[in-house]
């Protein structure tokens, strides 16, 4: 069900007639009415969701509790659920009554809300059938006698009440509602049912001033717990269940627009449509009691349909009449499209065939091949149809084989395979469901989410594949940084860290993130010949489902990062150090010009200096150890001079020690929630707020959205918390334990003598090394001169081990940004070695040319064959064939290819002139020359084969420089 606070147009529809009812029974029964005008029957606590009653006192406090899952008093809930339903013979009574009632008191105040409920429920039911009679159709989908029996008992009751209206403060919100007639779109009348007033910028539909007189009063001063009986129609459930999900998805179209020019990151568009699939399908869960009204069996693709025909008749379209050589009139393709009817008869084709076969149906071509190179929008209506249809039906295959992999159980999966697929998007587990269960039908919901595919395939066009490149990248990047990790640390045990099987886990995320890259599920595939033709090819699945590729992308990075997160909370490297710098800052022992631009990214994404200390970061020697001592769990109580506390004895606190929080809030939310097991997610009150509260005016009053506005922020959340989400808090913490090893090692022998050679007896006590350094403030004897004597020491340790890598954390980060917009372009310098070295078929592309560089390699070309003529033994270097290993990916350097270096020197020869290299083949010139200009952009982009291939031949370049020389002279 849709949380309370997220808007409806089904749900406001619904309380319209849900505040008459209640209004004509409370009033009628304070008025002393006979008891058979209110006679009712409780309604079935199952279908209490569907109600949008106020509670106030008890029963508002329990029904809250049971929304946060808290256990509440089971009769207060059971109150809190109650509902009655009043009859509709006896509104018309009730409401002569109350008219005579208040007449003779001459006492008329009749809350703003009923008049406005009148008006909008008799517009709306009222409106559609006389749309429907002007465009000649019989309305079929209910009675028409039932039909218009509810329209005429309103009436009755707004003509019997109308003396009053006009007496009461009342009449100044009725609503201005709009003029019934012919449109393109059949449910343009709903459109008077504003959004609530949630500001989301320019982009977001400004509400009226006469929107916000009507909603004012919502609620006010009546409590709604009657219900109108007959109160929905199947046909006016169905106008605002579309109404809502067309607005989520020319929402969704727009956030994949923003992705497709680089405005927005491809997890961000990814949640937010998986999101927004979710909720249409909760609104569908809300109406679809009502949608089957009177024995109405019409199924999701007969109202699509539907809607498609009176659009199509509103335009002078008569759908009966096909193209020829075609099964459609392709001049109500605009509406088919619309109203989702193309994704249903997409969906109906090929269940029913993979239904009927217990075998993976493939496609063969028959309505030819999805391209990449065609303009969708400009393209004919035939042409458009042939591309849905093959973009659906290429991909449907991977789709049905995917889903009998996550159901198949890990026993009888093939050799090789393992099960437990961490990622399922909401159209792969609705088509999984719909083939496991036979007898269930196509969902409204599931046409949404095919027209949503529909969409971002024809959005991207020619970036189709840019998702799986990303998607790709992300795997190798965080498979390389846990392998790193791992070797650092093999061999080191801490009791937090193996108590919650941390090393597992990472083992376990590692081999997640390997999964499509080794790829095991496609090699079963082309072994068994499963798939045919271009069914066939691998990362096909990939390729044409950029939603999966984006929801993966925000599982691995959220899952790492929490993961890092808690790894740090265990061994502690990064908060210790944090104390340590800002001491040796304080002290000012670390000049401007060499600040450490990781640490201070660590303070800020903690929310500053505040936060990432207990209080206010310490400025005052005296208080470091202080500052400490409370981040490890003491008291403050414990450093104040009292009788209570002579010995000066710590006092631990019931918190316990402090550590660094995990970032994303809203990426948290989302996190581990799409695994095959789950049941979609399940959106609370506080998970809306939590998504709304940044754009809301009073972040203490929960505010009120519709489902696109929500979409729409949690995209613009989840896009502002990938900074913080993408640090890599491991290759920070070995920064700080390389550190923390160092500083060790330098103040060994001062704490070996004063406090015993089992100071620090295990290395994962290493940060106490930070601790043992600010207690020496204690020292009767040295006190604060012998602290700042250990600080101008770590002050040295961290120039020479620190210095030279201050910011790899920050630049690393900043490389994960701009290479996921350079990915935008296939023809990409470096997707070349990358595809190389994953053995993926590169696309076909024009190739990308740099003049600049090929005029020198040409230049260079004519060099090589002079040099060639003269010494026949110039080019006898063996052909280098390691640039391929080349990826922009890759962690940082390792700090031991470094060690020919010092920390301020130049990785250029200093025998050439600045941007020459020294004297090479070809082969190794072109390779020199990637990278150096690597190394100028961004040294962390370098893998480790090109760093130590490139200082072994900044090592030779003296000898290749005489060389050079001597060859000249013998030219000459």
């Amino acid at each position: 069900m849709l949380p309370s606070n997220l808007y409806s147009t089904y749900r406001q529809y619904k309380h319209d007639t849900d505040v008459v009812a209640s209004w004509l029974a409370q009033t009628g029964k304070t008025l002393g009415c006979a008891a058979e005008l209110l006679a009712s029957n409780s309604v079935s606590p199952t279908n209490a969701h569907l109600k949008s009653a106020r509670l106030k006192g008890k029963a508002r406090k329990s029904a809250k509790a049971q929304a946060h899952g808290q256990a509440g008093n089971s009769s207060d809930q059971s109150q809190a659920r109650r509902k009655y339903v009043l009859a509709l013979k006896n509104f018309v009574p009730l409401a002569e009554f109350i008219g005579s009632k208040l007449n003779e008191a001459k006492i008329v105040e009749i809350p703003t809300v009923v008049p406005t409920a009148i008006e909008r429920a008799i517009t709306v039911r009222k409106g559609f059938a006389q749309l429907l009679q002007e465009h000649g159709r019989d309305l079929k989908l209910e009675s028409n006698e039932n039909h218009s029996y509810f329209v005429s008992v309103l009436e009755k009751v707004r003509h019997v009440l109308e003396p009053l209206f006009k007496d009461s403060w009342a009449k100044r919100a009725l609503p201005k509602l709009p003029k019934i007639t012919a449109t393109s779109n059949p449910f343009d009348l709903l459109e008077f049912y504003d959004a609530p007033d949630f500001d989301l910028g320019g982009d977001a539909p400004g509400s009226t001033e006469q929107a916000a007189k009507s909603r004012e009063a919502v609620d006010e001063g009546v409590v709604v717990d009657y219900e109108a009986e007959d109160a929905a129609s199947s046909l006016v459930a169905f106008a605002t269940l579309f109404r809502d999900v067309r607005a989520l998805r020319v929402q969704v179209k727009s956030l994949w627009a923003d992705y497709a020019e680089d405005e927005l990151s491809l997890p961000s568009v990814a949640i937010a449509t998986n999101t927004a699939i979710n909720i249409a399908r909760f609104m569908e869960e809300d109406a679809i009691d009502s949608i089957r009204l009177n024995g109405d069996k019409k199924t999701a693709k007969d109202w699509a349909l539907f809607y498609c025909q009176m659009a199509a008749s509103s335009q002078g379209i008569d759908m009966a009449k096909p193209t020829p050589g075609h099964i459609m009139n392709l001049d109500a393709f605009p509406m088919m499209d619309e109203s989702m009817t193309v994704s249903f008869i997409l969906l109906e084709a090929w269940i029913n065939q993979a239904r009927a076969s217990s075998e993976v149906v493939t496609y063969n071509g028959k309505f030819g091949w999805y391209d990449l190179t065609i303009d969708y929008d400009s393209a004919p209506a035939d042409v458009k149809w042939q591309q849905d249809k093959a973009a659906f039906l290429e991909v449907a295959p991977q789709f049905d084989l995917m889903g009998r992999f996550n159901t198949t159980p890990p026993d009888a999966l093939p050799e090789g395979l393992h099960s437990g697929m961490p990622v399922e998007d909401e159209l792969l587990r609705g088509l999984r469901l719909l083939l496991t269960n036979k007898d269930k039908a196509i969902p409204f919901w599931l046409g949404f989410a095919t027209a949503i595919h529909l969409d971002i395939r024809r959005v991207l066009g020619r970036q189709s594949e840019k998702p799986f490149w990303a998607m790709m990248r992300y795997n190798m990047a965080i498979d390389d940084s846990i392998t790193q990790n791992l070797e650092y640390y093999e061999g080191l045990t801490i009791k937090g860290w193996d108590q919650v099987d941390g090393k597992k886990r990472l083992i376990r995320l590692q081999n997640e993130a390997r999964w499509f890259t080794e790829n095991p599920l496609y090699k079963v595939i082309e072994s068994t010949g499963l798939l045919t033709s271009r069914n066939n090819k691998e990362h096909t699945f990939l390729k044409m489902h950029p939603l999966f590729c984006g929801l993966w992308i925000h599982y691995i990075r959220t899952t790492y990062h929490l993961l890092a997160a808690q790894f740090e909370r265990c061994w502690g490297g990064i908060l210790y150090t944090g104390h340590l710098y800002n001491a040796l800052c304080n002290e000012n022992l670390i000049s401007d010009a060499a600040k450490w631009e990781d640490m201070e990214l660590f303070y800020r994404l903690q929310g500053g200096k505040d936060k990432f200390f207990v209080g206010a970061a310490p400025t005052e020697r005296e208080n470091y150890h202080k500052q400490l001592c409370m981040m490890m769990g003491f008291s403050a109580t414990s450093f104040i001079a009292s009788t209570r506390n002579k010995t000066r004895k710590l006092v631990p606190t019931k918190a316990g020690p402090r550590s660094l929080a995990a970032q994303g809030k809203v990426s948290s939310m989302f996190h581990n929630q799409y695994r095959p097991s789950m049941e979609g997610i399940k959106l609370s009150v506080d998970d809306v707020q939590a998504i709304l509260s940044k754009k809301s005016p009073n972040p203490q009053k929960t505010p009120q959205a519709t489902p696109s506005q929500l979409i729409h922020q949690l995209a613009l959340d989840i896009e502002a918390e990938i900074p913080e989400t993408s640090v890599d808090y491991l290759a920070m913490h070995r920064q700080c334990w390389d550190f923390l090893r160092s500083l060790k090692t330098a103040v060994d022998p001062y704490f070996n003598r004063v406090a015993g050679p089992t100071w620090i007896e295990r290395e994962h006590q290493l940060p106490f090394v930070v601790g043992y350094i600010f207690s020496t403030v204690l020292d009767p004897v040295g006190g604060e001169s012998k602290m700042m004597e250990f600080l101008v020491l770590a002050s040295k340790v961290y120039k020479e081990v620190v210095a030279p890598y201050r910011n790899d954390v920050t630049l690393f980060l900043e490389t994960i940004q701009d290479y996921d917009k350079m990915l935008s372009h296939p023809e990409d310098r470096f997707l070349g070695p990358m595809l190389n070295e994953l053995s993926l078929e590169e696309p076909e592309e024009e190739e990308w040319v740099d003049s600049e560089y090929e005029e020198m390699m040409e230049y260079d070309r004519e060099i090589d064959a002079m040099y060639r003529e003269i010494d026949s033994e110039w080019d006898d270097e063996s052909e280098d064939n390691t640039s391929a290993d080349f990826r922009p990916n890759n962690p940082p350097l390792d700090p031991s290819l470094r060690s020919g270096f010092g920390p301020g020197e130049s990785f250029r020869d200093p025998y050439t002139e600045p941007g020459e290299p020294p004297c090479m083949s070809v082969e190794a010139m072109q390779r020199w020359w990637r990278v150096s200009r690597a190394l100028e952009r961004n040294p962390m982009a370098v893998s480790q084969n090109d760093a130590e291939w490139f200082r072994l031949a900044l090592r030779s370049a003296e000898f290749q420089n005489t060389r050079r020389k001597a060859e000249q002279e013998r030219e000459a």
